[in-house]
Protein backbone atom coordinates (compact mmCIF):
# COMPACT_ATOMS: atom_id res chain seq x y z
CA UNK A 1 0.00 0.00 0.00
CA UNK A 2 1.75 3.10 -0.93
CA UNK A 3 1.45 6.66 1.08
CA UNK A 4 -1.91 8.03 -0.74
CA UNK A 5 -3.49 4.97 -0.07
CA UNK A 6 -2.87 4.75 3.46
CA UNK A 7 -3.85 8.08 3.54
CA UNK A 8 -7.50 7.49 2.48
CA UNK A 9 -7.73 4.91 4.97
CA UNK A 10 -7.04 7.04 7.31
CA UNK A 11 -9.17 9.63 6.69
CA UNK A 12 -12.08 6.82 6.38
CA UNK A 13 -11.10 5.83 10.12
CA UNK A 14 -11.12 9.03 11.30
CA UNK A 15 -14.45 9.83 9.63
CA UNK A 16 -16.18 7.25 11.72
CA UNK A 17 -13.92 7.43 15.09
CA UNK A 18 -12.82 11.32 14.65
CA UNK A 19 -9.55 10.37 16.53
CA UNK A 20 -6.60 7.34 16.28
CA UNK A 21 -3.54 6.55 17.57
CA UNK A 22 -0.38 6.21 15.80
CA UNK A 23 -0.27 2.95 17.33
CA UNK A 24 -3.71 1.56 16.16
CA UNK A 25 -3.31 3.35 12.87
CA UNK A 26 -0.01 1.27 12.34
CA UNK A 27 -1.63 -1.78 13.05
CA UNK A 28 -4.42 -1.73 11.02
CA UNK A 29 -2.40 -0.53 7.99
CA UNK A 30 0.45 -2.99 8.79
CA UNK A 31 3.01 -0.52 8.87
CA UNK A 32 5.77 1.35 11.79
CA UNK A 33 4.25 4.27 13.75
CA UNK A 34 6.88 5.86 11.97
CA UNK A 35 5.54 5.60 8.89
CA UNK A 36 1.93 6.61 9.95
CA UNK A 37 3.50 9.53 11.44
CA UNK A 38 5.46 10.94 8.35
CA UNK A 39 1.75 10.35 6.37
CA UNK A 40 0.09 12.28 8.91
CA UNK A 41 2.15 15.01 8.75
CA UNK A 42 2.17 15.32 5.09
CA UNK A 43 -2.25 15.33 5.91
CA UNK A 44 -1.18 17.66 8.82
CA UNK A 45 0.46 20.32 5.90
CA UNK A 46 -2.23 20.11 3.56
CA UNK A 47 -4.84 20.71 5.99
CA UNK A 48 -6.75 17.62 5.96
CA UNK A 49 -5.72 16.58 9.61
CA UNK A 50 -4.88 17.72 12.71
CA UNK A 51 -2.19 15.69 14.64
CA UNK A 52 -2.69 16.39 18.35
CA UNK A 53 -0.77 14.34 21.56
CA UNK A 54 -0.29 10.44 20.58
CA UNK A 55 -2.43 10.31 18.05
CA UNK A 56 -4.50 12.32 15.07
CA UNK A 57 -7.86 13.66 14.42
CA UNK A 58 -10.06 15.28 11.85
CA UNK A 59 -9.83 19.04 10.77
CA UNK A 60 -12.70 20.94 10.87
CA UNK A 61 -12.91 21.75 7.02
CA UNK A 62 -10.09 21.02 5.22
CA UNK A 63 -9.78 22.88 1.89
CA UNK A 64 -9.05 19.94 -0.11
CA UNK A 65 -10.41 16.47 0.56
CA UNK A 66 -8.92 13.29 -1.79
CA UNK A 67 -11.35 12.49 -4.29
CA UNK A 68 -11.55 8.76 -4.42
CA UNK A 69 -12.58 9.47 -0.39
CA UNK A 70 -15.14 12.45 -1.44
CA UNK A 71 -17.05 10.42 -3.61
CA UNK A 72 -17.67 7.57 -0.97
CA UNK A 73 -19.07 9.71 1.32
CA UNK A 74 -22.75 10.40 1.62
CA UNK A 75 -23.64 8.48 -1.26
CA UNK A 76 -27.06 7.85 -0.70
CA UNK A 77 -27.89 11.64 -0.08
CA UNK A 78 -25.63 12.39 -3.02
CA UNK A 79 -27.82 10.11 -5.27
CA UNK A 80 -31.30 11.48 -3.88
CA UNK A 81 -30.04 14.87 -5.37
CA UNK A 82 -28.98 13.42 -8.48
CA UNK A 83 -32.46 12.40 -9.25
CA UNK A 84 -33.95 15.42 -8.15
CA UNK A 85 -31.75 17.30 -10.58
CA UNK A 86 -31.74 15.23 -13.40
CA UNK A 87 -35.78 16.90 -13.76
CA UNK A 88 -33.96 19.43 -15.49
CA UNK A 89 -31.91 17.81 -18.25
CA UNK A 90 -33.19 17.13 -21.63
CA UNK A 91 -31.90 15.76 -24.67
CA UNK A 92 -29.45 17.95 -26.17
CA UNK A 93 -28.82 20.60 -23.94
CA UNK A 94 -25.71 22.25 -23.30
CA UNK A 95 -24.19 21.84 -19.50
CA UNK A 96 -21.55 23.41 -17.37
CA UNK A 97 -20.40 20.81 -15.17
CA UNK A 98 -17.84 21.14 -12.07
CA UNK A 99 -15.96 18.36 -11.06
CA UNK A 100 -17.75 17.57 -7.84
CA UNK A 101 -18.41 14.21 -6.66
CA UNK A 102 -22.19 14.98 -6.16
CA UNK A 103 -22.07 15.87 -10.27
CA UNK A 104 -19.85 12.70 -10.84
CA UNK A 105 -23.55 10.98 -9.29
CA UNK A 106 -25.35 12.83 -11.60
CA UNK A 107 -23.63 11.92 -14.73
CA UNK A 108 -24.28 8.32 -13.86
CA UNK A 109 -27.46 8.67 -13.50
CA UNK A 110 -28.50 10.07 -16.43
CA UNK A 111 -29.41 7.04 -18.20
CA UNK A 112 -32.16 7.93 -20.41
CA UNK A 113 -30.27 11.20 -21.94
CA UNK A 114 -28.89 10.16 -25.55
CA UNK A 115 -27.39 13.71 -26.73
CA UNK A 116 -25.57 16.25 -24.02
CA UNK A 117 -23.02 19.29 -24.63
CA UNK A 118 -20.87 19.36 -21.62
CA UNK A 119 -17.99 21.81 -20.28
CA UNK A 120 -16.37 20.77 -17.28
CA UNK A 121 -13.19 21.18 -15.20
CA UNK A 122 -13.91 17.73 -13.52
CA UNK A 123 -11.38 14.88 -14.86
CA UNK A 124 -13.49 12.12 -14.13
CA UNK A 125 -16.21 14.00 -15.06
CA UNK A 126 -15.08 14.47 -18.61
CA UNK A 127 -13.78 10.50 -18.50
CA UNK A 128 -17.37 9.44 -17.55
CA UNK A 129 -19.74 11.37 -19.66
CA UNK A 130 -17.23 10.31 -22.89
CA UNK A 131 -18.26 6.83 -22.37
CA UNK A 132 -22.12 7.97 -23.81
CA UNK A 133 -21.00 7.84 -27.96
CA UNK A 134 -24.01 10.74 -27.69
CA UNK A 135 -22.27 13.20 -25.56
CA UNK A 136 -19.77 15.88 -26.86
CA UNK A 137 -17.42 16.37 -23.71
CA UNK A 138 -14.95 19.01 -23.97
CA UNK A 139 -12.34 19.16 -20.88
CA UNK A 140 -11.18 22.75 -20.12
CA UNK A 141 -8.06 23.85 -19.98
CA UNK A 142 -5.14 25.27 -16.82
CA UNK A 143 -4.03 23.80 -14.09
CA UNK A 144 -3.81 20.22 -12.63
CA UNK A 145 -5.25 19.91 -9.12
CA UNK A 146 -4.13 16.39 -8.66
CA UNK A 147 -5.84 15.92 -5.20
CA UNK A 148 -9.36 16.70 -6.56
CA UNK A 149 -8.83 15.34 -10.02
CA UNK A 150 -9.76 18.75 -11.69
CA UNK A 151 -8.72 21.79 -13.40
CA UNK A 152 -8.64 25.20 -12.44
CA UNK A 153 -6.62 28.60 -12.64
CA UNK A 154 -6.84 31.55 -15.24
CA UNK A 155 -6.76 29.84 -18.32
CA UNK A 156 -9.76 27.59 -17.30
CA UNK A 157 -11.81 30.69 -16.93
CA UNK A 158 -10.75 32.00 -19.92
CA UNK A 159 -11.79 28.61 -21.52
CA UNK A 160 -15.22 28.91 -19.80
CA UNK A 161 -15.63 32.91 -21.55
CA UNK A 162 -15.67 31.07 -24.52
CA UNK A 163 -18.88 29.35 -24.24
CA UNK A 164 -22.62 29.90 -23.08
CA UNK A 165 -24.35 26.99 -22.09
CA UNK A 166 -28.02 26.47 -20.75
CA UNK A 167 -27.34 25.33 -17.65
CA UNK A 168 -24.59 25.55 -15.04
CA UNK A 169 -24.44 22.87 -12.55
CA UNK A 170 -22.42 22.57 -9.51
CA UNK A 171 -21.83 21.75 -5.91
CA UNK A 172 -20.64 23.36 -2.63
CA UNK A 173 -18.69 23.31 0.49
CA UNK A 174 -21.57 25.38 2.08
CA UNK A 175 -24.95 26.57 1.72
CA UNK A 176 -26.78 29.55 3.76
CA UNK A 177 -29.55 32.23 2.88
CA UNK A 178 -26.71 34.33 1.29
CA UNK A 179 -25.77 31.51 -1.28
CA UNK A 180 -23.29 28.70 -1.80
CA UNK A 181 -19.86 28.83 -0.64
CA UNK A 182 -16.15 27.12 -0.61
CA UNK A 183 -13.35 26.70 1.24
CA UNK A 184 -11.00 27.05 -1.91
CA UNK A 185 -10.99 30.07 -3.72
CA UNK A 186 -9.86 28.29 -7.53
CA UNK A 187 -12.86 26.20 -6.91
CA UNK A 188 -15.44 29.27 -6.32
CA UNK A 189 -13.92 31.54 -9.39
CA UNK A 190 -14.60 28.17 -11.67
CA UNK A 191 -18.25 28.25 -10.45
CA UNK A 192 -18.95 32.03 -10.44
CA UNK A 193 -17.51 31.81 -14.41
CA UNK A 194 -20.21 28.88 -15.52
CA UNK A 195 -22.56 31.13 -13.41
CA UNK A 196 -21.81 34.40 -15.52
CA UNK A 197 -21.82 32.09 -18.66
CA UNK A 198 -25.38 30.12 -18.34
CA UNK A 199 -28.92 30.95 -19.03
CA UNK A 200 -29.49 29.30 -16.31
CA UNK A 201 -27.73 27.58 -12.50
CA UNK A 202 -28.60 24.47 -10.43
CA UNK A 203 -27.01 23.81 -7.32
CA UNK A 204 -26.57 20.60 -5.89
CA UNK A 205 -26.29 20.10 -2.07
CA UNK A 206 -26.81 17.60 0.05
CA UNK A 207 -28.09 17.87 3.95
CA UNK A 208 -24.36 17.55 5.12
CA UNK A 209 -23.67 20.83 3.53
CA UNK A 210 -27.06 23.29 4.80
CA UNK A 211 -25.54 25.76 7.32
CA UNK A 212 -21.85 25.82 6.58
CA UNK A 213 -20.05 28.66 6.14
CA UNK A 214 -16.91 28.62 4.32
CA UNK A 215 -14.69 31.27 3.33
CA UNK A 216 -15.15 31.82 -0.09
CA UNK A 217 -18.44 33.04 -2.09
CA UNK A 218 -18.67 30.63 -5.05
CA UNK A 219 -22.53 31.85 -5.78
CA UNK A 220 -24.84 34.27 -4.10
CA UNK A 221 -28.55 33.40 -3.47
CA UNK A 222 -29.73 35.62 -6.33
CA UNK A 223 -27.22 34.20 -8.90
CA UNK A 224 -29.52 30.61 -8.60
CA UNK A 225 -31.89 29.34 -10.25
CA UNK A 226 -32.87 25.72 -8.91
CA UNK A 227 -31.27 23.93 -5.66
CA UNK A 228 -31.34 20.25 -6.04
CA UNK A 229 -31.21 18.67 -2.22
CA UNK A 230 -32.25 15.56 -0.55
CA UNK A 231 -34.21 16.56 2.41
CA UNK A 232 -36.16 19.92 3.45
CA UNK A 233 -34.11 23.12 3.86
CA UNK A 234 -34.09 25.03 7.26
CA UNK A 235 -36.77 27.77 6.80
CA UNK A 236 -34.40 30.59 6.60
CA UNK A 237 -33.25 29.40 3.87
CA UNK A 238 -36.12 28.27 2.06
CA UNK A 239 -37.51 32.14 2.82
CA UNK A 240 -33.87 33.27 0.81
CA UNK A 241 -34.14 31.31 -2.23
CA UNK A 242 -38.30 32.73 -2.54
CA UNK A 243 -37.20 36.17 -2.07
CA UNK A 244 -34.71 35.52 -4.91
CA UNK A 245 -37.13 33.36 -7.39
CA UNK A 246 -34.79 30.43 -6.53
CA UNK A 247 -36.60 26.96 -6.98
CA UNK A 248 -35.83 24.35 -4.71
CA UNK A 249 -36.44 20.77 -5.33
CA UNK A 250 -36.44 18.38 -2.09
Amino acid sequence: MVSFQRQEQILKLLNTKQFARYSDLAKVLFVSPATVRRDTLDMENRGLVKRVLNGVTLSQEPEDVPYDYSVTLNLDAKRMVASRAGRLIKNGMSLFIDSSTTALVLIRELKDIDELYIVTNGILIALEASKRPGWRVNLVGGAVNKMLENISGDKAIRDIENYQAELAIFSCRGLIGAGANDANDLEANIKRAFAAHADAVMLLVDHTKVGKHQLYMSAPMNALNYIATDKVMPEAIVNAARANHVQIFD
